[in-house]
């Protein structure tokens, strides 16, 4: 009996702390769009921008950075719990989420801290733009090709993640459906707009981010306020120990 409530408190402590995770990524990287880097991605030269106004480049970098370690801690702490489902998979979502995903996060901060020193030598004076600085400032801010990398690693991810959920049952297979028919339209919002059929950060794009966002904040509530079903997921059995009968 001790041995399934320690599971109940493994499987209460990994839900709470994704949850948290979920939500501190999901809105660091909000902030990093919408807020942080604002000044720099309105301007028409953005390295004569970005010269202007460091802080918010070196703050979307770090918030960028913020939202690519805690989604990469996510299957850390829950590795323990998908393992029991199927390891061979949660290794995969373990080595995609993890590390894969991370290391475009950390190109993409790497991208916007090469703004300051290019903004300093590109920068064609007060109330000129350099077309140079114009082209090279929207490539390494905008960078959609990196996006669209980015977003194809965390929707293959996304897919075996919810893969796991739906299969495992411990939160409701709802949840994991509506996870699995979002993805296409979060593929589709970078795939689009890397082709130039949608602009990027165009109300178009936002729509189709909308669904896997929403779904997202709904599973990282969920994990907080309700946790894991503890009994979908069975212990693995130690080697030489018998299942117990009736298990």
């Amino acid at each position: 009996m001790s041995g399934n409530e320690d599971n109940m408190r493994e499987h209460a402590a990994a839900a709470t702390t994704a949850g948290i995770l979920y939500i501190v990524g999901t809105v660091a990287g909000v902030l990093s769009k919408v807020a942080a880097i604002a000044p720099v991605s309105v301007a028409d030269d953005r390295l004569a921008a970005s010269a202007e106004h460091p802080g918010a480049v070196v703050t979307c970098a770090l918030l960028v950075l913020v939202m690519g370690l805690s989604l990469a801690f996510v299957p850390v702490v829950l590795f323990p719990v998908l393992r029991r489902v199927d390891e061979v998979l949660a290794i995969g979502y373990l080595v995609i989420r993890g590390a894969v995903e991370t290391t475009c996060y950390v190109l993409s901060a790497i991208s916007l801290l090469l703004l300051l020193p290019l903004g300093e030598v590109m920068s064609a004076g007060p109330g000129t733009a350099s077309p140079v600085g114009v082209r090279l400032g929207s490539l390494l801010l905008d960078h959609a090709d990196v996006g669209a990398v980015t977003a194809l690693v965390f929707c293959l991810g996304g897919v075996m993640f919810y893969l796991l959920l739906y299969r495992s049952r411990i939160v409701p297979r709802w949840i994991a459906i509506w996870g699995l028919a979002a993805i296409p339209f979060y593929v589709a919002a970078y795939v689009l707009a890397m082709y130039g059929v949608i602009g990027t950060d165009s109300t178009a794009q936002t729509l189709l981010y909308v669904p896997l966002a929403v779904q997202e904040m709904v599973l990282a509530v969920w994990m907080i306020a309700r946790g894991f079903r503890p009994a979908a997921v069975s212990p693995v059995p130690e080697a030489g120990v018998a299942p117990l009968a009736g298990s």
